[in-house]
């Protein structure tokens, strides 16, 4: 068997009953075991089922990634009930019960994929249903949005029929054998009236994938430009599977790779990054004279508790590098940004050697990670021969900040609780430290742990690496270290702060279990310090 043809973990039949009804729907559940729990429900377009066309090719492909579950909606495949034309409320009743009975098994309803008329009811439901928990993905493949060119699909002799006797039979071959869906007028002006424009009310936070064949005949290729265009609000991603049609025959595997790469590692950080870039660049160089400069915040964080979704406010943490010689221009950038405080986590060796900065707007609190003593030559060198390790040089670095939690972290979270205002926390480079302290806090506020990382690999992209700092640490660390090596210690990668972050935990536990016991916080005190930094929203609207 080739790779894609080879079913990855186990298939199951599931069976499960509709609300206030006597209809069971059936489905097959795809699983690895994941430990995440999470799951995507794939749903068909008309006259299909659970095995129609790409899904089992897709289902299989998303296997690394969570488990899935396609079904056949109500008198289709191997379902109870009747089929319909313009059944809308029944599809969305069908969604719901699927959704809640995997919600009931302890599985995170990760994303709704749906293809034409699936698409077109799992963009209905996300715009409608309230549902919490967020349900974080949403992935439309070939979805209608201008729903009166169905008659241009069905075409004149169809539409004569309705006039004339007031219906049509559809008849087609679904699951081996032939259906007939008899279409009554009324049947196909509900259809034609829905209202698919109610999609702009889907929760900004969500992440909608748009998948459309370049030669769609049935769903032009406009109508994902209009669909677009009503969700822009929301984290859209569009993908045009070039000369595929509505089914994508000839182009399974093509469309089912665009899918499930936009899933892995890779393509998540990917989509992350692109729409993260414009507001990066509009902080990198915004503050003259200091590098590194960027705001945390602007995320969505959805609860792994209560399914509830907060928001980490903008404006208020900022982090950066050496903050000591801003340009007079940059200093109206940091006032009219209404920052009052500059916590510096730097030696006092460093500040004696760079200097610092304050001013009657502005008032600097010096709290060193390390002492003096600490970073002493000798104390500098052994430091940074940890980087020269690789990600476990460095994960063991950032660990031996922990310890001196108590004299840089506590006038922090003082600061955040008491003023509330906005403020900077910067060291040297603007990431090892600096890191550390913004890791801490996004944790606090319960910041997915893969944006954490990728937080601070942003310091890739916005600090060049100085010359003079490249000589002080190989005179620093001695010995026969290269230049590639020294550029290595002074640049960032996402895998330092994942392992550092796995050792974290493994030493630690949770961040609450660190604060309560490191720096004898009580859950109050904890909660006060989120309260402060997200705002909660129980229910998520796009107006928002």
């Amino acid at each position: 068997m080739t790779p894609e043809k080879t079913t990855l973990g186990s298939l199951t039949a599931v069976r499960i009953p509709v609300p206030d009804t006597s209809i069971h729907l059936a489905g097959i559940l795809q699983s690895t075991n994941h430990a995440s729990r999470r799951l995507g429900i794939i749903c068909h377009g008309v006259l299909g089922h659970k095995n129609y066309l790409f899904q089992p090719i897709l289902a299989n492909m998303l296997a690394p990634y969570m488990d899935t579950f396609r079904f056949d909606f109500r008198g289709n495949g191997e379902s109870e009930g009747q089929m319909g034309y313009s059944n809308w409320d029944d599809d969305q009743a069908d969604i719901d019960a699927v959704v809640q009975h995997f919600e009931r098994q302890g599985f995170q309803v990760y994303a709704l994929i749906g293809h034409s008329r699936g698409a077109i009811s799992s963009l209905n439901y996300a715009a409608t249903s309230n549902h919490v928990p967020l349900i974080p993905y949403i992935v439309s493949i070939s979805a209608r949005f201008d729903m009166a060119d169905v008659k241009r699909k069905h075409g004149p002799q169809i539409m004569s029929l309705l006039e004339t006797q007031g219906h049509f039979d559809w008849e087609a071959r679904a699951a081996g054998k032939d259906v007939s869906l008899r279409v009554t007028k009324q049947n196909f002006d509900d259809f034609i009236q829905f209202d698919t424009s109610a999609v702009s009310n889907i929760p900004a936070m969500t992440n909608v994938l748009l998948c459309h064949g370049s030669e769609d005949a049935v769903v032009p290729v406009k109508d994902i430009a209009e669909l677009q265009r009503h969700i822009s609000h929301t984290n859209t991603t569009l993908r045009i599977i070039t000369n595929a049609d509505h089914n994508y025959r000839l182009h399974y595997k093509e469309l089912s790779q665009a899918v499930s790469q936009y899933f892995s590692t890779e393509g998540r950080k990917a989509e992350w990054t692109r729409q993260i870039l414009p507001t990066w660049k509009t902080w990198v160089h915004a503050v003259g004279g200091v590098l590194n400069f960027r705001n945390v915040g602007n995320i969505w964080i959805t609860s792994k508790t209560d399914g509830s979704v907060s928001y980490l406010r903008p404006g208020l943490i900022y982090r950066c590098a050496d903050i000591s010689k801003p340009t007079p221009e940059g200093i109206k950038v940091l006032e009219s940004l209404n920052i009052t405080d500059v916590f510096d986590l730097r030696s006092d060796s460093e500040t004696e050697r760079r200097g610092s900065f304050e001013n009657d707007k502005i008032k600097r609190h010096h709290t060193p990670v390390f002492s003096d003593v600490d970073y002493s030559p000798t104390q500098i060198a052994l430091r940074f021969t940890m980087y020269l390790g690789g990600t476990e040089g460095f994960c063991e670095a950032y660990m031996s900040m922990i310890p001196n939690i108590r004299q840089f972290f506590p006038p922090i979270l003082k600061h955040i609780v008491e003023k509330k205002t906005p403020f900077i926390v910067h060291c040297t480079a603007g990431k090892d430290r600096t890191g550390v302290v913004c890791a801490l806090l996004q944790m606090i506020c319960g910041v997915d742990e893969e944006q954490i990382a990728w937080e601070y690999e942003l310091t890739r992209r916005c600090m060049p690496i100085k010359e003079e700092d490249v000589n002080f640490l190989k005179s620093a660390i001695g010995g026969e270290s290269s230049d590639a090596q020294v550029r290595g210690v002074l640049s960032t990668n996402e895998d330092y702060m994942f392992r550092f972050l796995e050792e974290f935990h493994a030493k630690y536990g949770t961040i609450n279990d660190f604060l309560m016991n490191e720096l004898d916080m009580t859950m109050e005190q904890i909660h006060a310090v989120r309260d402060a930094l997200v705002t909660k929203i129980p229910v998520p609207r796009a107006v928002l």
